[in-house]
């Protein structure tokens, strides 16, 4: 066997300054790969639909723009059916909507294409929020009833952008 795998001698004689080097180089590890995973998540418009993460309106329209040389946006791989929940920081309001393409559709949105309310209040500078929800991770039935349920749950209609109650 190789020598230096028996050998713990240098980690058993281990004291003062070369103790605290080798504990501080372990939590940097440890953080760095706590950081790698948490950002794997929140840097691409896939792990933030996956992980139903909220996002800011800008980082949203960003990310949902990325794509390669000769390539299509890489938002169209992801566009996935489901719901989206639009939060309107500065009012305190929220939009809830539904679409078989939810990248697509919230991106309307923000391109005067979608709810003309919404779309006013962030021209004027409201601080918008966006969260994804696929039917896929949802235990709804139906994209109808995972609507409805966040409409009710921010109470969209009466104190929202909603003017139903979903698709009713």
């Amino acid at each position: 066997m190789v020598k230096w795998i028996n050998d713990f001698s240098y980690f058993t004689s281990l004291s003062g300054m070369r103790l605290a080097v080798v504990i501080v180089l372990a939590l940097i590890i440890i953080l760095a790969l706590i950081y790698f995973i948490y950002s794997a998540g929140t840097n691409s418009l896939k792990g933030i639909i996956k992980n139903s993460k909220e996002i800011s309106v800008n980082k949203f329209l960003r990310l949902r723009n990325i794509k390669g040389k000769n390539q299509k946006l890489s938002s169209n791989k992801i566009d996935v059916p489901g719901v989206y929940l639009i939060h309107n920081h500065s009012e305190k309001k929220y939009y809830v909507g539904q679409a078989q393409h939810i990248v697509s559709r919230v991106n309307n949105h923000f391109t005067g294409k979608g709810n003309g309310r919404v779309y006013a209040d962030y021209a004027r500078g409201d601080r918008f929020t966006v969260r994804f929800i696929t039917l896929k991770s949802s235990r709804a039935k139906n994209l109808n009833d995972l609507e409805r349920y966040f409409i009710k749950k921010y109470n969209a209609t009466e104190m929202g952008y909603n003017r139903t109650k979903g698709n009713q």
